[in-house]
């Protein structure tokens, strides 16, 4: 989340220009998709071209173009009188018209969006920033299917582990005094922290507490978790408790739909 910021906070303006809306501004590939970034939209945005094809509006004016190959991601900057959320509608109609299907799409605040769209084991994250004086800045993140990112590596103990979406627990190994954390689906995360033993995830999405529930106690039962006692529950909040020998694990968990954010903590204690 950091390197992502702060990539978008480094480009500098003026590093590509383009006079024709159909002049492909940067390019390369990605986890083997070949990808460009273009002055304009085009008509030729189909599914059957090899390269994804990323483009700024009509009559956009683009300010610059950069790739971040530490988080595999392609960032375009352009002056349009777009609002963030038309900005965003366009990218992934762009998407759709090449054969990616949206998964996820939020508006965490004025002058920001974010989707995510999949194609196969192919997936895309469009970040939208609406700044000051028409700028908006696009960014593209490209991922796979393979095991997700890990977070917080070097701020965690050794025995928690938590990763940017869900993994697959029939092909990874789950013991004693180890926890996995995950989010409950291909949703943009807002938040991850880890404070005073507490382990916490935020994320996009308009949860209900029973669908956080029906994922995540299932998740941790997968893991050789078993409920005990009584949950605590709320309009919003609900705390339940698990063992696993004499490991003991808290789980709270927030659903707030007003915000169109949902939050999962967790204590692990060995």
């Amino acid at each position: 989340m950091i390197r992502l910021a702060l990539l978008i906070l480094s480009l500098l303006p003026g590093a590509a220009y383009a006079q024709m809306n159909d002049e492909r501004l940067l390019s390369g590939t990605t986890l083997g998709l070949p990808w460009g970034l273009y002055a304009g939209t085009t008509t030729s945005t189909q599914v059957n071209n090899s390269r994804l094809r990323l483009s700024a509006p009509s009559g956009a004016k683009v300010l610059g173009t950069r790739y971040d190959p530490g988080t595999q991601s392609a960032l375009l900057s352009y002056r349009h009188d777009l609002n963030a959320r038309a900005a965003l509608e366009l990218a992934v109609d762009q998407l759709q018209r090449q054969g990616f299907e949206l998964t996820f799409r939020a508006w965490p605040a004025v002058g920001q969006a974010q989707a995510l769209l999949r194609r196969g084991e192919r997936l895309v994250e469009i970040r939208i920033i609406r700044g000051a004086e028409q700028v908006t800045q696009a960014l593209y993140r490209f991922r796979d299917g393979d095991l997700p990112e890990r977070l917080m590596v070097k701020e965690l103990p050794p025995y928690l582990e938590v990763y940017a979406r869900p993994v697959d627990l029939k092909t990874m190994q789950t013991e004693r005094g180890r926890v996995l954390l995950t989010p409950p689906g291909e949703v943009p995360l807002d938040l991850a922290s880890y404070r005073d033993g507490v382990v916490s995830l935020q994320f996009y999405g308009d949860f209900s507490l029973v669908q956080l529930r029906a994922f995540y106690l299932p998740f941790f039962v997968s893991q050789g978790f078993i409920e005990i006692g009584d949950s605590q529950e709320a309009a919003t909040e609900a705390t339940h408790l698990f063992a696993r020998g004499n490991e003991r694990l808290t789980v709270e968990l927030q659903a707030r739909k007003s915000t169109n954010r949902a939050r999962v903590d967790l204590r692990f204690q060995r």
